[in-house]
């Protein structure tokens, strides 16, 4: 079985929140998702991708960083166009968007969701995996060649969840 998750080949990179990752190079892209949302991208006759981790669904101010999903799904569409995509050929995951316990509010996590659904609807990309909301949080695999995923939903996570395999020192 040559599954593209199982390739030792591809390299590897884990997405910390705030930031989108978007290759023509094959990757295994990993994040930990509590409140935050990731939004996997991958051009399916190309056959590559990217991915956005954000932590708020908008910027109300100036500030136009990944961190907001407004602006990180803006943009990856924008570098996936750049990187030669067609619209029509891609496909995407939204995945997150836990709600928090100890929050008073859950407006976040919803917000979060919500974003990504408005967004890529708007910009007519067909969601292929959307699994969000509810108590857990998420640990996610994504292969940006083939656009599997894999998804692990944990009650708690480890410090050493936020980090890949290389970047742990324990």
């Amino acid at each position: 079985m040559n599954s593209g998750l199982l390739n030792g080949k591809k390299e590897k990179y884990c997405l910390q929140p705030g930031y989108i990752f978007v290759s023509k190079e094959p990757h295994l892209l990993t994040a930990a998702l509590g409140s935050c949302v990731s939004v996997c991208m991958w051009d399916s006759e190309l056959k590559f991708g990217g991915m956005s981790h954000y932590i708020k669904s908008c910027s109300y101010e100036k500030e136009k960083t990944a961190k907001f999903g407004n602006i990180s799904i803006k943009y990856m569409i924008e570098l996936m166009k750049k990187l030669g995509s067609n619209k029509t050929n891609l496909k995407a995951h939204i995945v997150g968007g836990a709600e928090n316990p100890n929050a008073g509010s859950n407006n976040i996590s919803r917000q979060n969701i919500e974003i990504a659904e408005k967004l890529l609807e708007e910009n007519k990309i067909k969601v292929k995996t959307a699994d969000t909301g509810g108590k857990m949080g998420r640990k996610i695999v994504f292969d940006s060649e083939t656009g599997e995923i894999v998804i692990y939903k944990v009650n708690n996570m480890r410090k050493s969840d936020w980090y890949s395999d290389r970047n742990v020192n324990s």
